[in-house]
């Protein structure tokens, strides 16, 4: 009931303080949680140890399946879940006592002394080789791929994006931070010089912003090769390629990095793009500072307009 009635209308919110503290899909999965806890604490419930793992384990899945978004490549999924799962182990294995319970109704399946126990034991090892066949040959099936040339490198962004409740002009918009020109820094260093140049100062302030949010898809280096980078399809951006940033200016790279993959046209899919919409994290002056640290640290010089077309703001 909560995921076909409930969760679309959790899901539906709008932008406003209503739907950033309730209307929202990880507030929905919170009140739900709070729902089982105060169903058991009311009816004074003690259910089995094994079912409480279960549950537990559940709980996880559907949070990473369907309720944190933008969605996670299966194999982050996997990763994830076994990490849930040894949290549920370690859980469940607290003490003797509850170990021993967990494991009681495994062992009186497998054992199969009573009428009951002897049918789920049919059920299970009946069951058990049809789901792992079934898993295997879905596995194995051939899937038929899409050809690479639908999906366009660098999608023609739109004439106007709304960041935090301003509409910007994306023809003619420039890097409010970018105050000087950045060759004329090559030989600084972010937080060594930081409190002598006020380029420095906003370069620094960048990279910590990409240090502490997009490394892990980007990597160190800013080559594309995070520590999550090889589990999505396309993987992240090179930003040392010339063939990425180099191209672009920067007010593409802000409406990119602002909408991320949701925000893409439809002409980006079915492959998009994981990256998540980042100005429902950052501040709009943090994406730009991020985009001065990228072009500072890998040496390239945005695309830029002509200066009688250049603004600094949006409408």
């Amino acid at each position: 009931m909560f995921h076909f009635a409930l969760l679309p209308w959790f899901k539906s919110g709008e932008s406003g303080w209503f739907h950033y503290i309730i209307q929202n899909r990880y507030s929905g999965f919170g009140i739900l949680m709070l729902y089982f806890v105060a169903f058991n604490l009311i009816l004074k419930l003690k259910p089995p140890m094994f079912m409480n793992a279960a549950v537990v384990w559940l709980a996880g899945l559907y949070f990473y399946k369907f309720i944190l978004y933008p969605p996670i490549p299966w194999t982050l999924l996997i990763t994830y879940m076994m990490l849930w799962t040894i949290g549920t182990f370690l859980y469940i294995s607290q003490d003797p006592k509850t170990f021993t319970e967990f494991r009681q109704p495994i062992v009186h399946t497998i054992l199969a002394e009573t009428k009951g126990f002897r049918i789920a034991r049919l059920i299970v090892f009946t069951a058990l080789p049809l789901l792992v066949g079934f898993a295997t040959y879905d596995g194995l099936l051939p899937k038929f791929q899409e050809p690479v040339e639908l999906r366009t490198v660098h999608p023609a962004p739109p004439a106007t994006t709304r960041v935090h409740g301003k509409t910007y002009q994306l023809e003619g918009l420039t890097n409010p931070f970018r105050i000087d020109e950045q060759d004329n820094y090559k030989d600084s260093f972010p937080f060594l010089d930081a409190d002598k140049q006020e380029y420095m100062k906003y370069v620094t302030e960048g990279g910590t912003v990409f240090f502490q949010n997009c490394h892990y898809c980007h990597g160190d280096q800013l080559n594309g090769l995070g520590m999550f980078s090889h589990v999505f399809n396309p993987t992240p951006a090179n930003f040392v390629d010339p063939g990425t940033i180099a191209m672009l200016r920067e007010s593409f790279l802000f409406w990119r990095v602002a909408k991320g993959g949701p925000g893409l046209p439809n002409e980006s899919t079915p492959w998009s793009s994981a990256m998540p919409p980042w100005e429902e994290h950052l501040k709009t002056e943090e994406m730009w500072k991020v985009i001065l640290f990228e072009y500072w640290y890998t040496g390239w010089h945005p695309r830029t307009f002509d200066d009688e077309s250049s603004v600094k703001g949006g409408e």
